[in-house]
This record gives structure tokens, C-alpha cells and sequence, in this order.
């Protein structure tokens, strides 16, 4: 029989001590409360206030030091003083009733800072002590720092994602120019996710119903005519930089050439354009002069799509055997994660006076040619992201931006784990991602800096899990699919690719820090960027101070 030793609860300490004002330093008798457990020390007006959990105040204890104080400083001169400083060098001077009762207090505060947590409130505090203690520094010298942060991770990781998400926060949004280039992308993203689509159902033979099927014949053929006219590029330039965007091929695997439907050539650009004519069923019309020139403009689209093709699109996309077993499929095609989305979110998207919200923008995918620069002012503070592009014929053009470098942003997508590779369609991408990040850590050819580590896409890695073993990617992992457990197995993997080489100083200089991440979420991409700035405020300050 098992025995189990009574371990003492401790009680709840209560008592009337004074307290120095920090704003006016007279002294006042206040209510102090100190319960196991907890992550602050709270002190109230009075007993009333207490039953209301009204606070005056409290004291943070995460790290906080106490010590005794001799206050001699006024006419009236106080014992058993003591002081409870925080991790911010905030303090608080109280007065105890008699010597007991300083040691009782003081010895019960430093048992409760060993293990008070390190609460939300006090990383934020901790990051703006942080942030003034830079400023104090750089405004004393006259500098402002440009802080370098080289983003690196493999083709789809969500770099670009990020950098937009930097727009979001610190450049008040987009403007008017890049929503304009964000929707033309938008507009492109959607019809080739569509294509994609119909050439899965192509490739497999799928059996539709017929109206699904009518559609899919309708919108291929449109399409076929759409991609031949439509330019290669969008293009906008913002930020002192032109960045110009290629969406992905609409179809990757197998077929090297959009689908057709059967007897359609795509030779027959006449043919096309006569079939386009007669495409709305519903319209019982001769084919004039006045109706071939409104056929005509359905192929000279930017960011607005035409409403017959938006019919055909809601029809594909209402099917159930679509959303299911076609997109299942299509993920061997490399389909965009964000055509989903976008498709749900048609109804809106497809109306004339549509403009993207962030989300939408965020959502957004083109692959990045070459290197994006931007700069970032975060109080007086620059941070410039170099974002270069991931694929494999790119990253020959990283160490052309090692120089001056801060800090490396690496950024894995944790949810491709049974993904492959764009370029050749056999490696999986997360252990070119392992492979790539081993790389980095212990080449010496790469910045000897911190490196900061985001394991990123967690919103769809947690809904892959449910379908998806993880041993796809890990064949040794025997744990089961939690989110928990899968993640930590997939973060020490990484983190176990920094060796130790015979430099010692080498070992020190790439500290790894690590972050689970959704770059598209707003709210918890901030949480996250905060801390990192912390990190590289922090090291930074050892070469401005």
C-alpha cells in the first residue's frame, strides 16, 4: 500500500505594513496579502477592498530581490525597513511593525520569488525596460542602430508572410499601391487553384455530377485562353525596392501543361474563343459583335473576375466531393495551403467593390526572385529584414548579406512533414529544411550570430496530425499524434543539428532560440516578435553600451 507524506500547506500571510509613495513620498498603511503560489504580492486599502479583490497594488515577484533599508532620510525615521526590487529595478520600501515581522515578510517574499512564473504583464515590462535602456543609450551617443536580420528557411517555409506581418504592425498596414498588387495576386492565386483542382479530377479520371462537371469543362477552357493572354509578372515597387512577383505554376505534378477537356487543343485559340461564346447556358442570345467583345474582355482580367467565371468557380467549390477527395489529392500537386481559404471566402471575394483584408494579403502566395529589403523603424529603432529567396537555385546568393548581421531568422514549416519538394518532387521538405538548418548552425561560411528559430505553420500542422502520421517524415517516432508531443519531437530535431565544434567560442556565439509561430496570425505574431526583439535589443545593447 502506498503511503503519502502530509506536506504542510502554507497559509496566507496578512498584515498591515506602511508603504513609501513613488510619487508622493509620504507614507501610508495598506493591507498586504501573500498567498502560496501565487505570481504577485498584492496590498490593498482595506479589509473592504480585500473582500472586493480591489488592489491597490501589486508587486510582481518573478525575480525580484528583497533586502533591508535603513530610512533615515526625513525628521521622522522608521526601523525594520525593507526593500522589494523587480526584475525592471522598480522598488517598493515598506515598513514593518517590529523586527519579527521584517524577517517573517522578507524571508516569505524570496521563498515566493523562487517560484513565481514569469507572467505576460512582466515580459512586457522586461521588453519596454529593455527598449529604454537602448534609447537612453543611443540618444546619449547620437546613434540610431540598424539592427540586420537575414531571414532564411526553404521555398514555401512563410518568409514573406512574416515580412508582411512586420508591415501590419509597423508600417500601419498596406497602401493603397500594394493592396491594388495584392489583389491582382489574389485574383491569380484563385484561378490557378482552380486549375489545379481540374487537372487532379483530369489526372485520376474522377467521376463528378453533371453540373460539377459542366463547369469544370466551362472554366478550363477559359482558362486555357486567360493564362496565354494574361503578362508573367505583377510587379510593384515600394520601400526604395521593386518587388516583383511570379505566382506558382498552376499545375506542378505530373503534368507539365494545364489540363484540357476532350477535343480541345491548345493550338486552337480560335476555336477557344468561338466555345467562349457559347460558355453561359442560361443565356439564350446570338453571338453578335457586342457579345464577342464582352467575350473578349473575360481574358484581359487583373483583380476582378468576370461573374460567369465566379458561377462556374461557387459550382466547382460547392461540391462536397471537391472539398474532400479532390483537394485530398491535390496536395500532391503542391496546391497553395491558401486556395482553401480563398475559395471559402469566394462569395466575398468575388464582388466588384472587393478590397483584400490582411488576412486576405497575408494568405497571399507568390514565389520571391532574388533578395526584398525592408526596414522597419520600431522606437528609433531599425530593424532590416533581408528576405532571400529559399529555393534551391537561391540561396548560391545568401552569403552575398552575411556582412553586418545581427541575428538569423530561420523559418521552418513544421506542417510539411509529408510534403515533397517543388523542385524535385522525391526529398520531403522538412528534412531539407533539418538538412539546410544543419547548415547554417555549423558552416562556417555563415554569420557566427544568434539564430532564432521559427517553427512555423502550427495552425495546419495541427490539423494534418488528424489525417497524417508524423512517421511519414520520422520513421523512429513512436509517441502518439498529439500536437504536443509531435511538435517537441519535431523542435528537438532541429535544435539537436548545432554541434559543438573545437572552438569553443564558435559554440557560443550561435545561441538557438525557438518559437513556435502562425505568421498569419496577427495578435500571436506579435507576442512572439516582442520577445525576439528583446533578444536582439539585448546583445545589441553589449555594442552600444
Amino acid at each position: 500500500m502506498d503511503t503519502f507524506t502530509n506536506i504542510p500547506i502554507k497559509p496566507v500571510i496578512r498584515a498591515y505594513l506602511c508603504k513609501k509613495g513613488h510619487v508622493v513620498k509620504n507614507w501610508k498603511l495598506r493591507l498586504f496579502v501573500l498567498k502560496p503560489g501565487s505570481n504577485y504580492m498584492e496590498y490593498f486599502v482595506d479589509e473592504t477592498k480585500e473582500s472586493q479583490h480591489s488592489p491597490q497594488g501589486r508587486i510582481p515577484l518573478f525575480g525580484c530581490k528583497v533586502f533591508e533599508y535603513s530610512h533615515t532620510k526625513s525628521s521622522t525615521v522608521r526601523d525594520f525597513c525593507f526593500i522589494v526590487e523587480t526584475v525592471e529595478s522598480k522598488q517598493w520600501i515598506i515598513s514593518a511593525s517590529s523586527k519579527a515581522q521584517q524577517s517573517q515578510w522578507m524571508e516569505a517574499i524570496r521563498e515566493a520569488a523562487t517560484i513565481a512564473e514569469e507572467t505576460d504583464e512582466v515580459k512586457l515590462q522586461k521588453h519596454k525596460s529593455i527598449e529604454k535602456s537602448l534609447l537612453s543609450e543611443v540618444k546619449s551617443k547620437n546613434k540610431t542602430p540598424v539592427l540586420k536580420l537575414l531571414l532564411l528557411g526553404t521555398g514555401e517555409s512563410g518568409k514573406s508572410t512574416i515580412v508582411k506581418q512586420m508591415k501590419i504592425l509597423h508600417h500601419k498596414g498596406f497602401s493603397l499601391e500594394e493592396q491594388e498588387f495584392y489583389k491582382q495576386l489574389i485574383v491569380r492565386n484563385i484561378l490557378d487553384g482552380v486549375a489545379l483542382l481540374v487537372n487532379v479530377i483530369t489526372d485520376h479520371q474522377l467521376e463528378l455530377s453533371q453540373e460539377t462537371k459542366t463547369a469544370t469543362n466551362n472554366f478550363i477552357v477559359w482558362y486555357q485562353v486567360y493564362l496565354s493572354k494574361r503578362p508573367p509578372t505583377i510587379a510593384i515597387k515600394f520601400n526604395n525596392a521593386t518587388l516583383t512577383s511570379t505566382p506558382s505554376s498552376p499545375v506542378r505534378s505530373p503534368s507539365t501543361t494545364p489540363p484540357l477537356t476532350p477535343k480541345h487543343s491548345p493550338s486552337k485559340d480560335n476555336f477557344l474563343e468561338d466555345k467562349l461564346s457559347q460558355i453561359d447556358i442560361n443565356q439564350q442570345q446570338k453571338h453578335t459583335r457586342t457579345n464577342s467583345d464582352q467575350s473578349g474582355q473575360l481574358f484581359n482580367i487583373t483583380d476582378f473576375i468576370p461573374s460567369i467565371i465566379s458561377n462556374y468557380i461557387t459550382t466547382i467549390w460547392s461540391d462536397p466531393f471537391i472539398q474532400s477527395e479532390v483537394l485530398i489529392k491535390a496536395q500532391d500537386y503542391h496546391i497553395n495551403e491558401s486556395t482553401q481559404y480563398y475559395l471559402n471566402e469566394f462569395k466575398r471575394i468575388s464582388k466588384p467593390s472587393y478590397h483584400p483584408t490582411s488576412l486576405d494579403i497575408l494568405k497571399s502566395r507568390a514565389t520571391t526572385n532574388g533578395v526584398v529589403e525592408t526596414d522597419f523603424k520600431v522606437n528609433e529603432v531599425i530593424f532590416r529584414i533581408v528576405d532571400v529567396a529559399g529555393q534551391r537555385g537561391e540561396r548560391k546568393k545568401w552569403i552575398n548579406f552575411f556582412d553586418d548581421v545581427t541575428a538569423i531568422i530561420f523559418v521552418a514549416a513544421i506542417s510539411e512533414y509529408d510534403q515533397k519538394l517543388v523542385e524535385d518532387n522525391c526529398t520531403n521538405r522538412l528534412h531539407e529544411s533539418l538538412n539546410l538548418f544543419d547548415q547554417i548552425c555549423n558552416d562556417q561560411n555563415f554569420p557566427k550570430t544568434s539564430i532564432i528559430l521559427f517553427l512555423n505553420k502550427i495552425d495546419l500542422f495541427r490539423e494534418k496530425l488528424k489525417r497524417s502520421s508524423i512517421q511519414t517524415c520520422f520513421p523512429d517516432y513512436r509517441d502518439d499524434q498529439s500536437y504536443e508531443k509531435s511538435s517537441n519531437y519535431i523542435k528537438n530535431s532541429f535544435l539537436s543539428k548545432k554541434r559543438n565544434g573545437g572552438n569553443n567560442n564558435d559554440s557560443i556565439s550561435k545561441h538557438i532560440y525557438f518559437h513556435f509561430t502562425c505568421a498569419t496570425d496577427t495578435k500571436s505574431f506579435e507576442t512572439v516578435f516582442n520577445s525576439v526583439q528583446d533578444i536582439i535589443i539585448s546583445k545589441t545593447l553589449e555594442f552600444y553600451c
